[in-house]
């Protein structure tokens, strides 16, 4: 099997993974409140990275001057920008969630462009625009369903945000993947992660069970969020970053882009199937004008702003 081969395979493993994260995540919500879902995903997950990042460490020491950036941009990549996707996916549903989080690309171009001074041609100008006009039609979409009273904007906007957020995080860590292996950059993310969240982790803990709540929610683990934080830990976090990173390593970085946009094509049959979601005809025509930006954005080969885009979110 070649290298590109190879790749291909990996990187669509990544994004079934990712895809069906959303889901998961949706489903956890139901027995497991955002911050101590996010706690225990960041605690299993530092648990695991934890002994290799020693070892790699000791060959290729960080300097003391990078930790305040590197503590900064592992703020923007997990607790900032999953924090957002999780309050937003306690109110908005996966299909929603999915498809705006994986605009994040069109986002990083465009702030290439706006920020980096990368330049783009008419032709990607036209196709980000769609593309960002989509976006913004998925995410009002509760303002034309009956959703708003429900909170599904917020949701939605939640989630948009942490596009945002996510967006800076790449920016900001272009120059330094140049001087950190990027499993560095990512084992901070979780560490910093896990630092930020357990004081949040804490204090949702207090409220429920000052507050006496008699449901699922008073316990630290739920049995039947168990299986959700296990996904999010082992396979979304762990599993699916290093498969990321290797078939990275194997293609350009601007080859593996594409592969954010196929998430939702695997969300949307499990949200449909296990959730019961709805597919409504806002969704599809908000998804029909992101992809059809995503198409003119892609199709010039020579995509200048590609540069910018290193990582993709989940």
């Amino acid at each position: 099997m070649n290298k590109r081969l190879k790749a291909y395979i990996l990187l669509l493993i990544v994004s079934a993974i990712w895809g069906v994260a959303s889901p998961v995540i949706k489903y956890t919500l139901d027995y497991l409140p955002p911050f101590t879902f996010l706690f225990w995903r960041f605690l299993i997950t530092s648990i695991v990275f934890l002994p290799v990042f020693l070892i790699y460490i000791k060959k290729h020491p960080v300097k003391l001057a990078d930790l305040p950036k590197l503590s900064f941009l592992g703020f923007l990549g997990t607790p900032l920008t999953l924090a957002l996707i999780f309050l937003g996916y306690q109110r908005t549903t996966a299909m929603d969630g999915v498809l705006i989080s994986a605009t994040a690309p069109i986002f990083i171009a465009l702030g290439g462009a706006i920020f980096l001074k990368e330049k783009i041609t008419k032709l990607e100008k036209i196709g980000l625009g769609l593309a960002i006009f989509g976006s913004l039609v998925t995410v009002s979409q509760p303002l034309f369903e009956g959703g708003f009273l429900k909170g599904a904007l917020t949701g939605n906007l939640l989630v948009f945000g942490s596009v945002l957020s996510w967006t800076a995080f790449t920016l900001l860590s272009k120059e330094d993947f140049h001087r950190h292996h990027p499993f560095v950059i990512t084992a901070f993310c979780f560490f910093v992660g896990l630092i930020v969240i357990f004081p949040l982790f804490l204090h949702e803990q207090l409220t429920i069970n000052n507050q006496l709540l008699l449901n699922d929610h008073q316990f630290l683990l739920n049995v039947r969020s168990l299986p959700g934080v296990i996904y999010m830990s082992i396979f979304s976090s762990v599993i699916a970053y290093t498969l990321y990173e290797y078939g990275l390593s194997l293609i350009e970085a601007s080859e593996t882009t594409i592969f954010a946009y196929l998430q939702p094509i695997f969300a949307a049959p499990v949200s449909l199937i296990w959730l019961k979601e709805p597919i409504t005809p806002l969704f599809l025509l908000g998804a029909a004008i992101i992809a059809i930006g995503v198409i003119l954005s892609e199709i010039n080969p020579k995509l200048s702003f590609r540069k910018t885009r290193d990582i993709i979110d989940k």
